[in-house]
């Protein structure tokens, strides 16, 4: 093994940061004091150490390669980030940075920004002396991925609509843009806290110039700049020219093998959207093109020493093949150890059987016991389940499993869709849903004494498209007469929430078709025919998750892994196939009492069904007999800012790295994508009324913005909740969260 380099020692042991930077070929340790500020004349290796739940260490690796950085310079910062992967065993994703263009994940680890200065080691750092310095002009770019760029010292460098720091050496000044918002502002008193500190020891003052201060202090601002007043200030670009700055370029995604068996470096395409995780085969290097957030090198477990090694350079290859640019994104990721932003662009990848199993594919068990204690009572009493056992458990337990407020006891206000106004279901019939119709649902519960809301509108997959729409809008009118308190809840056919099936108590029921008319048992309603065969899916785990599901009565229908109810005049069979669970034969015996009440079923098991049976489905025939097994990527939480910039109504995304509870601004709407069933659109107090009233749409707008819903893992699940208002299995998702944060 090669020798590690001494200032590597003890490198990746403890979370946090940690930077070098490269002198006279080799890595040197700077202080947490300078982290932020890079020398653009250098190369850079910073490593970020992550601990996981499970007590684990997850790293990252950048190499930052400023734009007058050497040749040399940037190689040894390349070889050097291989030493220091090496030495945690191989394990770390590395990432190559160019200023200017760092990836979002990289400025994350600096929440004050980062700050370019000129010079570096082979200038001697041009040393900055605060005392005799000359002023300096900074312009703050960037809402949440902050860089501080130096400018030309004159009021020809500003406009309305940015923040900017002037330092002198009396001094520091941070000009409040009018047009500016207020994280915007916030960073930029960040950004100058740090200029402060890193250049003046923190022995001087920062004065605010605001819109609101006196004339005075606004004259002695342009006089320290050399002149000038607001008046000749630019004003800000027609164009949110902050989020065309951070826009990156879509492209087609594809995958390529990578090999120099022949004696020359070939790169192969493989295949393109929708990808499987099959075509990565351990003993070849791959490269993803994502195009929107650059390529990732994959290095498989057989690969040459010196493959991995020269993988980076391959990828060196592959940018100047394809003529791009030379800051474009690259990422290297190792076999078995491959992050969701590499994993996300496969429909298709089946989990190592070594991978811990993950509730509602997001929670821990220690978050769905704070979010959702009575699944996971239920959890915690089969930890002696095989993982497929559990797999299965999981598939029948419902979807947004962290999503529990309560026992499902509340109190229950049910209205069908009708004429697109509300129409009240009789209590007698909650539960039988149809699927060619919409609903709504306002359910009340009490929690610490205080009487909360969900209302959840639940849209049939063959409901028309002003039904859903009209579901949505009255949905917002509940919540709008309960003053905004309650949590709305998009539920689809199929897609229902564990909270939501509790509620019925074991007795829903979705039948084919739609309806005008009430009634009182499941045999009364107006499109039922007794003599037409039917033919119900079982799904639940118990009395109170069980629900039936009418499929066509025809063998296609039916699924080995499951139980199937057929009914029709005079004869009811219960199906069970070979792969069901216990679990699961116990609920085809209280779905059979609640579709066929006066009858005693007949229970079948595959391969020994009666002619009588296949009769009932229009005789027999092929029908799916493969084991269930869960072949998704299993994803990890991430936050998103969005917003609505009139007068355009676009819905801007934008990714929130190594979030915090600090990062949901008031000011907006976020995003937080649990990478599983559900999607929770947060809503700040101090959101646009544009944003407020785009709540609902805002998560189909965001699949279609974003790669790991729009490859056909989309979300059926979206959950509004305000600020204040966050539910547990919101909260268990953040690092830390302090309820009185909004408060201070």
């Amino acid at each position: 093994m090669t020798a590690v380099d001494p200032a590597f020692e003890g490198a990746g042991s403890k979370p946090g940061t940690e930077i070098w930077r490269i002198e006279n070929f080799a890595p040197v340790r700077i202080p947490a004091s300078e982290y932020g500020m890079f020398y653009m004349g250098d190369s850079y290796i910073i490593l970020h150490t992550k601990q996981l739940n499970s007590g684990a260490f997850e790293w990252n690796i950048h190499f930052w390669l400023g734009k007058d950085t050497s040749q040399d310079e940037k190689g040894t910062a390349a070889i050097k980030s291989v030493e220091l992967d090496d030495m945690l065993g191989g394990a770390p994703v590395q990432h190559r940075e160019t200023q200017e263009y760092e990836s979002h994940v990289f400025i994350s680890l600096f929440k004050g920004g980062i700050r370019y200065v000129p010079g570096g080691v082979k200038s001697g750092f041009k040393h900055y002396d605060p005392e005799s310095a000359p002023p300096r002009l900074f312009q703050v770019k960037g809402k949440r991925n902050v860089r501080v760029r130096e400018v030309e010292v004159s009021v020809k460098s500003m406009n309305k609509g940015d923040c900017f720091i002037l330092d002198t050496p009396k001094l520091i000044y941070v000009y409040i843009g009018r047009f500016s918002r207020r994280v915007e502002r916030l960073k930029a008193v960040q950004a100058a806290n740090q200029i402060r500190d890193q250049d003046h020891g923190g022995r001087i003052k920062i004065q605010m110039i605001e819109p609101s201060s006196p004339p005075e202090e606004v004259d002695a601002y342009f006089k320290a700049l050399g002149g000038g007043s607001r008046d000749e200030m630019a004003d800000p670009p027609k164009e949110d020219d902050d989020i065309a700055f951070e826009k990156q370029t879509e492209g087609v995604v594809a995958l390529f093998r990578v090999s120099d068996e022949s004696g020359s470096l070939k790169v192969e395409k493989v295949g393109v959207k929708p990808l499987k995780g099959e075509m990565l085969k351990s003993q070849d290097c791959f490269i993803l093109d994502t195009g929107k957030s650059g390529i990732f090198v994959w290095i498989g477990k057989k690969c040459t020493r010196e493959e991995k090694l020269q993988s980076m350079k391959h990828a060196e290859s592959f940018l100047q093949k394809n003529g791009y640019p030379e800051w474009t994104k690259v990422q290297r990721v190792v076999d078995g150890g491959e992050p969701t932003a590499f994993k996300q662009y496969f429909s298709i990848w089946r989990e190592s059987d070594l991978a811990p199993i993950t509730y509602g594919k997001v929670y821990t068990l220690d978050q769905l016991q704070a979010s959702n204690s009575i699944v996971a009572s239920k959890i915690s009493t089969t930890s002696k389940m095989s993982k497929k056992e559990m797999e299965k458990l999981l598939k029948n337990l419902g979807k947004a499993l962290g999503f529990c407020p309560d026992d499902g006891k509340g109190k229950t206000d049910l209205y069908r869709i009708e004429n697109f106004e509300l129409a009240p279901v009789a209590p007698e019939t909650h539960g039988c849903f149809f699927g060619g119709d919409s609903y709504v649902l306002r359910y009340t519960y009490t929690e610490k004494n205080r009487e909360k809301y969900i209302v959840y509108f639940w849209q049939g997959k063959d409901s028309t498209q002003d039904e859903k729409a009209a579901a949505a809008l009255h949905a917002i009118r509940l919540d709008d007469e309960l003053h905004g308190k309650a949590i709305q809840v998009r539920v689809v056919q199929g897609h229902e929430p564990a909270h939501f099936l509790r509620i019925f108590k074991g007795r829903m029921i979705v039948f084919l078709g739609g309806h005008a008319s009430g009634f009182k048992n499941v045999r009364q309603h107006d499109t039922y025919d007794p003599n037409k065969p039917k033919l119900f899916h079982v799904k639940g785990t118990c009395e109170d998750d069980t629900r039936a599901v009418e499929v066509e009565p025809v063998a296609a229908s039916l699924d080995s892994d499951d139980v199937f109810v057929a009914d029709c005049v005079g004869k009811t069979f219960i199906w069970v196939g070979n792969g069901a669970s216990e679990d699961e034969k116990a609920m085809g015996r209280t779905v059979d009492k609640l579709v066929s009440p006066d009858r005693v079923a007949t229970v079948i098991n595959e391969g020994s069904e009666p002619q009588e049976f296949w009769d009932l489905l229009g005789g027999k025939g092929p029908y799916n007999k493969e084991e269930y097994e869960r072949d998704t990527p299993s994803l990890q939480a991430t936050l998103f800012h969005c917003s609505i910039n009139p007068p355009s109504t676009k819905l801007n995304v934008e990714e929130i790295h190594n979030f915090t509870q600090d990062d949901l601004n008031e000011d907006d709407v976020m995003v937080l994508d649990t990478g599983s069933d559900e999607i929770f659109i947060w809503i700040g107090k101090g959101a646009s009324p544009e944003e407020k009233k785009a709540s609902n749409s805002m998560t189909d707008d965001y699949i279609r913005q974003n790669h790991q819903r729009s490859e056909g893992n989309a979300v059926t699940i979206s959950i509004v909740v305000k600020q204040g208002e966050e539910p547990d299995s919101f909260k268990v998702l953040f690092p830390a969260w302090n309820e009185k944060h909004w408060e201070n």
